[in-house]
């Protein structure tokens, strides 16, 4: 904050600092800067020293410094606190309360002087609030339910601030979350929270599986906001939440750390709590100072812990809207929590010593190549217009993001692999050649980087799924992911490419291990992203997705051993591959039980047994049901329509686990998505009938519904065996919204239509 003020302002900076014998305070403050590596020696000149104490009255200082500085100084930041996960209230009281008090009194001593206070997010976290805690909410009435010592001393000190402001005193708060290490150069405070949890966790070798959405802002981009946030003078009082729009979840963190080569173990939060107590008995254990953070239960709290408090599922929603609003007109914009600003970090807990050394380099994401020259190459071909020059390249954000494999294949393997949206301005000689285009790239990693990060996902979240997936991971659907997509969508066949993003290429290079798609960037389509909006679907939407998938499904309908015989297609499964792969999908069920249980009943855990059990029996009739080249991942997350005066059209995307399979198996997993768990039985049949038809009518034969109704129930039964499964994977670490609706309208469609079920 120190060094935003004087890089971002003109005026001198008085800085309180505790003095200590022997010790020249101006010099702790320099040294301080020089060891962040912030120090610039033109600071000097601007910069002042106060040797005060905000422990005592009048910050120690005697009238006559107390009065000078009341005439001299013209604004106040204050960010000084005592940072304790341990103490209560009253231990923090003296420095976090009476300081602010002293300050507070300085700020209406002669004049009145605007005030910054640097609170805390905590503040908001309050077991007794359910509602979204917006920037000007004063949590006082609410911090009989606020647990941790220090969020209940920032938040009198907030109230005190908040009072003052209502006498007349300009004043802002700011409460930033957890505050990481500097966005460029990684450097942190090592003994801050974070910091410490990433320490003890490496030493255990094993690390707490909580529900923790990790929200941390850079210090550099914090400080940078609230000097700019305080240039914006107003009337009245500000609040601001100060949160990194995209956040991590812890468990998708301690995945991370295994990539990057700490081996660590998720455990249950109270097995991981008896490992703690007893390994951070001695001072020094990275954890030993936070053992009663950890330990403590509330009795006032249905005797849970304040980490258990801090879960997802208990802390209250905080908004930051307005924030967000205020800080894009400035221009400032906080790092995204994504790979390579933990890699930042975790290289420089090496450097300082912090965390040992790991084997092997960590590559980090490459360039992607996308540059004027190959979309001016990409054009050229698609227009067939030699006279094409690209003007201009720009990227354009979206709402998409990539997979958590997607980006850790591509920072684990140094690959450019990822979603990138642009726009490109075009000259061209030719009239039809328009000026402006918007594209969607995706450029693809190599199905065995993103099978061995899909072994560690599934490693971490259990021993047992690990070993089964490192044994069968050649036979799922991410074998041959990296080819198997552009040759889909280099389809010539009208009925597929009404229904799918405009191609404008499809590069594959093997030697240059280049596999890359560019598209159309998808724009005013009805439902898009709509996996957790089922309410928004109505039958004009399921009638329309399955007529246009049912176009799709005909092309290669009846062409089942020409469809078997191309390269690009990968693995397929049959009775006899699901059978041997049982410990696979054992495994799987014995983890996604976690979630299943919960939401079904204890009687999912026998009927997934036996469904597993009996797996390569019930699976045979799949092989004589006419198959076709089907989507494979069929849903909301993949799906939109055009609308053209009114009328639906179907387009899909993301073909990468596209595969040899019955077509009911798409209707199966879509009808998951889109209905309701209380959906009806005549409305499922419908919907049946609607896709049956229409696959007739594409490709002129007779479909018997008997054999179509039985192709469908059987697809419900895969879906819950080989796909259901591994979207619990993926909820471990990153929460899917939709799933508990989808899991449980799937019973309702597997009890509706198969007797006794």
């Amino acid at each position: 904050l120190l060094r935003a003020l004087l890089r971002e302002t003109s005026a001198d900076i008085y800085c309180l600092v505790r003095p200590e014998e022997d010790i020249d305070v101006r010099a702790r403050i320099r040294d301080n800067l020089e060891s962040y590596a912030i120090w610039d020696p033109t600071f000097a000149s601007r910069l002042h020293v106060i040797a005060g104490d905000l422990l005592l009255p009048a910050l120690g200082l005697d009238s006559e410094q107390f009065d000078a500085l009341g005439c001299d100084i013209d604004e106040i930041y204050h960010c000084a606190a005592a940072v304790n996960w341990v103490l209560p209230y009253a231990g923090l009281r003296d420095a976090n309360v009476l300081g602010t008090l002293e300050l507070l009194r300085l700020a209406c001593r002669f004049k009145p002087k605007p005030f910054h206070f640097v609170s805390t997010l905590a503040t908001c976290y309050s077991s007794s609030r359910h509602d979204e805690v917006t920037e000007q909410d004063d949590m006082l009435s609410h911090l009989h339910g606020i647990h941790l010592g220090y969020a209940q001393s920032k938040c009198v000190a907030e109230t005190l601030v908040r009072r003052a402001a209502e006498r007349g005193l300009p004043a802002t708060i700011h409460r930033p979350t957890l505050i990481s290490g500097d966005g460029k150069t990684g450097t942190s405070n090592q003994d801050d929270l974070l910091s410490t949890m990433i320490r003890g966790c490496i030493q255990m070798g094993s690390a707490p599986d909580l529900d923790w959405v990790l929200d941390c802002c850079p210090v550099d981009y914090a400080a940078d906001a609230i000097v700019g946030l305080t240039r914006l003078r107003s009337a009245s009082l500000r609040a601001f939440h100060l949160v990194n729009p995209t956040t991590r979840h812890w468990r998708e963190v301690v995945l991370w750390m295994n990539l990057f080569g700490y081996p660590i173990k998720l455990d249950p939060f109270r097995d991981w709590l008896a490992r703690l107590k007893s390994e951070s008995a001695t001072p020094d254990h990275p954890l030993h100072r936070l053992r009663s953070f950890f330990l403590t239960r509330y009795a006032s709290a249905d005797n849970l812990t304040l980490p258990e408090l801090y879960e997802d599922s208990r802390r209250s929603r905080v908004g930051h809207h307005r924030t967000q609003e205020t800080l894009s007109t400035l221009s400032v914009r906080c790092p995204a929590l994504d790979v390579r600003l933990l890699d930042r970090y975790f290289q420089s807990f090496i450097e300082r010593r912090i965390l040992p050394t790991v084997a092997g380099p960590i590559r980090g994401p490459a360039p992607n190549g996308l540059t004027h020259g190959f979309f001016e190459q990409v054009l050229r071909r698609y227009y067939d217009d030699d006279t094409i020059r690209i003007q201009e390249v720009s990227n354009l954000q979206g709402s998409w993001q990539n997979s958590i494999t997607t980006e850790l294949t591509s920072w684990r393997y140094g690959t450019a692999a990822g979603l990138s949206q642009h726009r490109v301005i075009v000259d061209s000689a030719a009239v039809s050649v328009p000026r402006s285009l918007e594209l969607f790239v995706k450029v693809k990693a190599k199905d065995r980087d993103v099978m061995d990060v899909a072994e560690s996902v599934s490693a971490v979240c259990s021993e047992e799924v690990g070993r089964a997936f490192a044994k069968h991971k050649h036979r799922i659907g991410i074998a041959g992911c990296h080819i198997r997509e552009g040759a889909i969508y280099g389809q010539q066949d009208d009925r597929f490419r009404k229904h799918v993003p405009a191609v404008f290429a499809t590069v594959r290079n093997d030697e240059r291990h280049e596999w890359i798609l560019v598209l159309e960037r998808l724009t005013d389509m009805v439902l898009m992203d709509s996996a957790a909006n089922a309410g928004d679907w109505h039958r004009q939407h399921v009638e329309a997705a399955l007529r246009g998938i049912a176009e799709i499904h005909s092309i290669w309908y009846g062409r089942e051993d020409e469809l078997a015989a191309q390269s690009w297609l990968g693995p397929t499964l049959s009775a006899a591959t699901m059978a041997e792969m049982t410990d696979l999908w054992k495994s799987l069920a014995d983890y996604s039980l976690r979630y299943f249980t919960p939401w079904l009943g204890r009687d999912i855990c026998p009927l997934l047994q036996d469904l597993i059990t009996d797996v390569g029996r019930w699976w045979q009739p799949l092989e004589q049901i006419p198959r076709t080249l089907i989507h494979n991942d069929f849903n909301p997350r993949n799906i939109a329509f055009r609308s053209d005066k009114g009328t639906l059209r179907l387009c899909t995307y993301d073909w990468e686990l596209a595969t040899l399979g019955v077509p009911q198996h798409d209707l199966a997993e879509l009808l998951c998505f889109v209905l309701p768990p209380e959906c009806s039985r005549d409305l499922v049949i419908h919907y049946l009938d609607v896709h049956r038809q229409a696959l007739e009518t594409a490709t002129g034969q007779s479909i018997d519904p008997v054999s179509w109704q039985l192709g469908f129930q059987l697809s419900l039964r895969d879906l819950i065996v080989n796909r259901f499964p591994m979207y619990c994977l993926m909820h471990t670490f990153h929460r899917q919204p939709f799933l508990e609706r989808v899991i449980k309208t799937w019973r309702t469609l597997y009890g509706m239509l198969l007797p006794g079920a």
